[in-house]
């Protein structure tokens, strides 16, 4: 995100200044930048099948549903519930820079927080339903059982984000990488696929705003990346699909 050093005494004063100013007008400059997430539905001209489907979204961390589970640029994938329901990111105002013997400090570090659990999910689940019209939904084991006993889907597809990554590079550029398995399986015979599709994505350099750009305005910006990003994901596997499943 957005990085300003100011190297000169005087750049620290001004510093100085402007950060007792904003207090005194009740704004503080809190290092964690966050807003809801908004996810939006997926817009598709793929043509709608009848066939019965029922649609497991499978865990990428034991014990989690995907829907809560958050990535960044950091650590990886992990659980949060608070998190699943933001986008954001948080900035290390700690860390010096030395510029010979004067030392300025500015966010030389961005640690970007994106659900995308929460984020596919949503979009997919949006999509099944233009294209699956008919289909069905869950997240876990229980779930999954009632559908299977309450309805007759022929085909159960389990769906599970194996890879995500997010890095900024350049500055104020987002880049995202992807990796969602897909798997196919006769209703009654989950044990074996079918078939197993791999749906791969990514996109690089994604600008998300400029020095002129508020923290919220780099958010909003993130959240529609994720979106459409999460967006292409969906598209590819419910083609897929419908190519496979045929009528």
């Amino acid at each position: 995100m957005s990085r300003i050093s100011f190297r000169t005494p005087a750049g620290l004063l001004l510093v100085a200044a402007v950060s007792v100013f904003i207090s005194g007008c009740g704004i503080t400059l809190s290092p964690i930048k966050r807003r809801p997430l908004e996810v939006y539905p997926l817009e598709t001209s793929l043509a709608p099948n009848s066939r019965v489907i029922l649609v497991r979204f499978e865990s990428t961390l034991p014990g989690t549903p995907l829907s809560e589970t958050v990535w960044d640029n950091e650590s990886g994938p992990f659980a949060d519930i608070k998190e699943s329901k933001q986008i954001g990111y948080t900035q290390d105002y700690s860390k010096p820079l030395l510029y010979g013997e004067q030392a300025a400090f500015e966010p030389d570090y961005t640690r970007i927080f994106i659900p995308f659990g929460q984020i596919f999910q949503g979009v997919f689940q949006s999509g099944l339903q233009k294209v699956f019209p008919n289909s069905l939904a869950c997240s876990d084991d229980s779930c999954e059982l009632e559908k299977l006993q309450s309805a007759v889907p022929r085909h159960v597809v389990r769906l599970k984000v194996t890879e995500f990554q997010v890095w900024e590079e350049p500055l104020n550029h987002i880049n995202l990488k992807a990796m969602v398995e897909c798997k196919v399986y006769r209703a009654g015979i989950t044990n074996q696929p079918e078939y197993v599709y791999e749906a791969r994505h990514a996109v690089t350099n994604q600008s998300i705003g400029s020095v002129m750009t508020t923290s919220s305005g780099f958010i909003r910006k993130m959240d529609k990346i994720s979106n459409g990003f999460a967006a292409a994901l969906s598209e590819d596997i419910l083609e897929n699909l419908q190519k496979k499943l045929g009528e």
